[in-house]
């Protein structure tokens, strides 16, 4: 079985998907929701698993809009307690971080502290991807959040 998520390797969709289906399953990582619908519609995977609400920060319009516009079934719905990490390279201090990239939900869910610290906020399509962004470019003074899944980024 095929699913398609919009996300890479430790995304909270791929958590869900393992969470819902099996450890069997092949993934198919797609850079938006609509690619994500998109892969199912012309069967290049067999399920999409998408956000359709998060408990902090409330529905993900995107999603619903992307499924109220098609005919799409919900198969099964799961909860799925999600924890943010703010996360940066190794050797970096709180007080040196500027900049900090991640979904647009999750720094919605975590504004206020974020705020706090005077960061710029800078949305990137996936959590995951953009933990693996920072990681990748060896962006200083700069920091992620994402799952915890992906602080082997961060070494």
């Amino acid at each position: 079985m095929i699913v398609s998520i919009c996300g890479i390797t430790g995304s909270y969709a791929e958590t869900a998907a393992l969470e819902m289906l099996d450890d069997s399953i092949s993934f198919l990582y797609c850079n938006s929701f609509y690619n994500a619908l998109d892969s199912v519609k012309n069967k290049r995977s067999d399920y999409a698993v998408l956000p359709v609400k998060t408990s902090n920060s409330g529905y993900v319009s995107e999603v619903n809009d992307l499924l109220s516009s098609g005919h799409w079934a919900v198969m099964k719905k799961i909860d799925l307690n999600t924890h943010h990490c703010l996360m940066a390279l190794k050797g970096q201090e709180l007080n040196s971080i500027k900049t900090v990239f991640s979904h647009p939900k999750a720094l919605q869910e975590c504004e206020i502290y974020l705020r706090q610290l005077n960061f710029t906020l800078q949305e990137f399509f996936n959590t995951a991807a953009s933990a693996k962004h920072v990681a990748d470019n060896k962006l200083l003074n700069t920091a992620a959040i994402a799952s915890n899944r992906l602080l082997i980024f961060m070494d």
